[in-house]
């Protein structure tokens, strides 16, 4: 992974913030690995590139400190990311009640949003999709499961019921998922 978005980093640093407060999110930041001059201690640009480390650091101190080493939690961060960012990316998805719009526009945004790898969707149905992530190197799994909760509950925003979805291939650089809904 190279070249993560400011905003992928915001959405881990507001979930320890909201659970937390700030006294929370001093606490967490002071377990970092990290240098003052970091740029975790600035203002953080959504749109900037930052550093693969930076999330690595930040997922590693959340899995352990937070979650209990329970990586499956990341899927709920994921949950929790859709309901901060949904509203100001894909509102017109949630209006519509257009779960596929919302995945499709997602892959066009990836590069904005999140700035590592490629997304590819294909509609099977209107209901059901093919989802394939290419990182295009080893990527974590806390990554993987933040994202697939991103999308998952996004679809369910944009008005999906009983949003089911399954790993069809999975190597060190890629995931392709079925996703599907009523």
């Amino acid at each position: 992974m190279s070249g993560i978005k400011g905003i992928v980093l915001l959405t881990r640093i507001n979930y320890v913030e909201k659970h937390y407060g700030k006294d929370g999110l001093k606490a967490f930041l002071d377990k970092l690995d990290v240098d003052k001059d970091s740029p975790l201690f600035q203002p953080i640009i959504i749109s900037k590139d930052y550093p693969e480390e930076l999330l690595q650091d930040i997922d590693k101190v959340l899995l352990k400190e937070y979650f209990n080493n329970d990586v499956n939690k990341f899927l709920k961060l994921g949950n929790l990311t859709a309901h901060h960012i949904l509203p100001t990316y894909f509102q017109i998805y949630i209006d519509e009640k257009n779960p596929g719009g919302f995945i499709e526009q997602t892959a066009r945004l990836r590069p904005h949003l999140v700035g590592l790898g490629e997304m590819l969707v294909s509609s099977i149905e209107p209901n059901q999709y093919l989802v394939r992530i290419n990182y295009g190197q080893p990527y974590p799994e806390t990554v993987r499961l933040s994202e697939l909760g991103f999308l998952e509950e996004g679809a369910r925003m944009c008005g999906a019921k009983d949003v089911k979805s399954k790993i069809e291939e999975k190597d060190e650089t890629s995931v392709e998922y079925q996703i599907e809904w009523k």
